[in-house]
């Protein structure tokens, strides 16, 4: 069952015939190809070194495990996709800047609009969206076994939303020296972070009141065996 954990990655070569589909056309260029290459490549050897990790007892697991590298290249595609053609077909004016409008550094400011003062679908969906985000990664660290420690995992979540926020406002300088660009299309959060660490509070205890389910299958079909 251990050797069978790395069939997962059948998920991950589907993923990308579907990225592929979408993102190549006829007479696509060299550097449409790196593009969906470079970012298919960045998250496949994350989900080899995570999949290394996991411990797999059964089928059950092994399931979680494929969601899981599904999950990655998803998540990957909305919050830290990055197209390399971008900064080849864009013209350049330079004069990087950073867009201070997009920047939100004051807690709950942006919960507080979303939810009380403009309230639409759009933002309620948003802030659940941000809530769900990493519940997920969560989940499947500590059901995977990757992490077994509840307070580590918490501590990566928080890493984690760290990371995409910095790594979203390098993204934004990065174009903003590109012509029409407006200083790039992401929003920088503070909120985020705090939405997204509920979320992987919330994965925590859906992880706890699985593995009790779990634990409690596992007794009564003892019991019954015995009797």
């Amino acid at each position: 069952m251990k050797l069978n954990k790395w069939y997962s990655l059948l998920v991950s070569f589907i993923y990308f015939i579907y990225i592929y589909n979408t993102h190549i056309f006829e007479g696509a260029s060299l550097l449409e190809y790196l593009n969906v290459l470079a970012n298919f490549g960045a998250i496949l050897l994350i989900s080899s070194w995570l999949i290394s990790k996991s411990v797999i007892e059964n089928t059950l697991d092994f399931i979680i495990l494929c969601g899981f590298i599904l999950y990655l290249f998803i998540l990957h595609s909305y919050v830290t996709y990055v197209d390399i053609s971008y900064y080849f077909n864009q013209d350049y004016v330079g004069n990087p800047f950073v867009n201070i409008e997009r920047i939100n550094l004051i807690p709950f400011k942006t919960i507080y609009n979303d939810l009380l003062i403009v309230v639409a679908p759009v933002t309620v969906i948003q802030t659940i969206g941000n809530i769900i985000l990493l519940a997920p990664l969560a989940f499947a660290l500590l059901s995977l076994k990757i992490l077994t420690n509840k307070n580590k995992v918490i501590f990566t979540i928080i890493l984690t939303t760290l990371f995409i926020e910095i790594f979203q406002f390098i993204q934004n300088f990065s174009v903003s020296g590109y012509l029409y660009s407006e200083g790039g299309h992401r929003a920088i959060d503070i909120d985020d972070i705090l939405l997204n660490t509920l979320g992987g509070l919330i994965g925590v205890l859906v992880f706890i009141l699985y593995n009790k389910t779990i634990s409690n299958n596992t007794v009564n079909k003892k019991d019954v065996a015995s009797n």
